[in-house]
């Protein structure tokens, strides 16, 4: 687990791979390359050609410092926050699977299944994320909660 990710008393925070970050707003950046590639853009490059390649990048700098600072899960006493907030009390069991999270959650007392994808977190978060959870949420659904 990175230092930004340490705990804060009963708080676990997890922020999006800087590395995985940097590799999109890449792709982002670079993609009117492919419209030189795939033959619909005449070389060489005019004006319009810069225009679009300069508004790429511009958006490619917006993603990644949109997604930078921005937690992507918190966990905490009061539950779990990735994308949405699950109560720890609805939350009953964490499966690990590949890059993943399967959730067993009881809400309005039906039984539901819910796939976090940790596929923004790196290796060593992710296998963080995946032993807190584990460890943490591994309840009996009971008919009667």
């Amino acid at each position: 687990m990175n230092d930004v990710n340490a705990p804060l008393g009963d708080q676990h925070i997890f922020y999006s791979s800087k590395w995985r970050l940097i590799h999109t707003a890449i792709n982002i950046a670079i993609a009117p390359v492919l419209l030189y590639l795939l033959g619909a853009w005449a070389w060489p490059p005019v004006l319009p050609h810069y225009i679009v390649f300069a508004l790429t990048g511009l958006m490619a700098l917006q993603f990644a410092r949109q997604r930078w600072e921005v937690p992507r899960l918190v966990l905490d006493a009061n539950g779990l926050t990735c994308g949405r907030f699950y109560p720890a009390d609805s939350i009953y069991k964490a499966e690990t699977s590949l890059r993943s999270i399967t959730l067993t959650l009881l809400t309005e007392g039906q039984v539901k299944t819910k796939v976090v994808s940790l596929g923004w977190a790196s290796r060593e978060d992710c296998h963080a994320i995946q032993q807190l959870l584990s460890e943490r949420f591994q309840r009996d659904v009971t008919e009667n909660p």
